[in-house]
């Protein structure tokens, strides 16, 4: 044996091994799981035609109402929100862990055109005037008060002398059509609400419960959405059944990966051993990427996750066959490994090729789910590559270096 490789090769595996152990514990802990895992709820949207007033075109629009949604569920606290434009008109919403599904509704929905108009409908202020929103504790334990200040260029004494004594109306989703005294459907408390207005703002005073203030001061903080939007689907995943999921699918995960480890150890002695160590490093690695690209691990996910392992066992098996097909006498290790590698690059090339392209086209022309599979696939196709063949490749050219495979038949025939 060659001490200097043997040296090199044993440095490499402790290194690779190490670098697992000293950050697989980070990457488990950020690592996002879906609602299929995690439980929570999700809507789909279909965004309608703008507001009366506001042409912008439809992909701006989309957009638009995407970027507010995400802003009014940040300020709901929820924690890794997806929110994704699907079709060109319609955004789904994914809200891992919510336990309260209305509120999150109300949030979402409520609060499309939001004005101040009189009652004969006449425009007075919009929420693009708005400058902040607070909510007031009142003493004495009265309901509490939401506050609305304006822009600086608001003339409120204006205002506040026109209207005097009138009846003012708070939209929260005004429609050209509709009166103040018609009852409506999207409201977020019950009950009238009177306006204190001075030359600073207006304070919105009724029978809030702190959960209806602080409802109506994120509506109007994050501004109105552009246009209507229609939900036309809907689901619900309960945390135990997420749990549940979650559990059983790492189980049978783990057996599969455990089953592969032992054949790949059975079939090929200290070939699979080092195959073994290719494809720890492919689930490491796998998990990186996916955490650096900033994924929702789902259950589709997972599917793809070992599919992709199964492609990675593949290359090995295709490099260890051909290296039993051209073994012969005179020639050293290395150079059969650098001869099998290279015959079995041609098959594994066109196989991880043309599931890439298979990938790709479900990532273009798929929706939901079907994208974080085509996504998980590709990272999977890419790790399996770097690990079970050009790992793979180096760890056996350093071994045939290192003269440890002539050594460990040398050993056997004595014995």
């Amino acid at each position: 044996m060659k001490k200097s490789w043997v040296i090199s090769t044993c440095l490499t595996i402790v290194l690779i091994f190490s670098s697992i152990l000293a950050t697989w514990k980070p990457i488990a802990e950020e690592l996002k799981l879906g609602l299929d895992l995690q439980g929570g709820f999700e809507i789909l949207y279909e965004v309608q035609d703008p507001y009366e007033g506001r042409g912008i075109e439809k992909e701006k629009l989309v957009k638009q109402t995407a970027s507010i949604m995400r802003d009014r569920i940040n300020l709901l606290g929820i924690s890794e929100p997806i929110i994704q434009v699907e079709d060109e008109e319609r955004i789904r919403v994914q809200l891992p862990g919510v336990q309260d599904q209305n509120e999150a509704r109300d949030i979402l929905s409520i609060g499309g055109n939001i004005t101040i108009r009189d009652t004969d409908n006449d425009l007075i202020l919009s929420s693009e005037e708005f400058s902040s929103i607070k909510i007031v504790e009142v003493p004495g334990g009265a309901p509490p008060q939401v506050t609305m200040e304006f822009r600086e260029d608001v003339d409120m004494q204006r205002i506040t002398e026109k209207y005097m004594g009138e009846t003012l109306v708070l939209w929260l989703d005004y429609v050209k059509g509709e009166s103040y005294s018609a009852s409506h459907p999207n409201v977020i408390f019950d009950g009238p609400v009177s306006m204190t207005w001075s030359y600073d703002g207006v304070a919105l005073s009724s029978d809030f419960t702190n959960e209806e203030a602080n409802k109506l001061a994120k509506v109007l903080s994050t501004g109105d959405l552009p246009a209507p939007i229609e939900e036309i689907y809907s689901r619900s995943v309960g945390s135990q059944l997420g749990e549940k999921a979650l559990n059983n699918t790492m189980l049978s995960c783990g057996i599969a990966i455990l089953l592969i480890f032992l054949y790949m150890v059975w079939n090929y002695r200290y070939l699979g051993m080092i195959s073994v160590l290719c494809m720890v490093s492919y689930l490491y690695l796998t998990f990186a990427i996916f955490l650096f690209l900033e994924g929702v691990f789902t259950l589709t996910g997972l599917a793809a996750f070992i599919l992709g392992l199964g492609m990675a066992v593949d290359a090995s098996i295709l490099t260890f066959e051909r290296l039993r097909e051209i073994k012969r006498r005179g020639a050293s290790f290395e150079t059969l490994v650098m001869e099998a590698s290279n015959r079995s690059f041609t098959t594994i090339g066109d196989a991880q090729v043309t599931t890439a392209i298979a990938a790709c086209g479900l990532f273009i022309f798929g929706v939901g789910a079907v994208k974080g599979f085509a996504v998980m696939l590709f990272i999977s196709i890419v790790a399996g590559f770097l690990t079970c063949y050009a790992l793979l490749r180096l760890l056996l050219y350093m071994i045939g270096e290192a003269r440890i495979v002539e050594w460990y038949e040398r050993r056997n025939r004595k014995g």
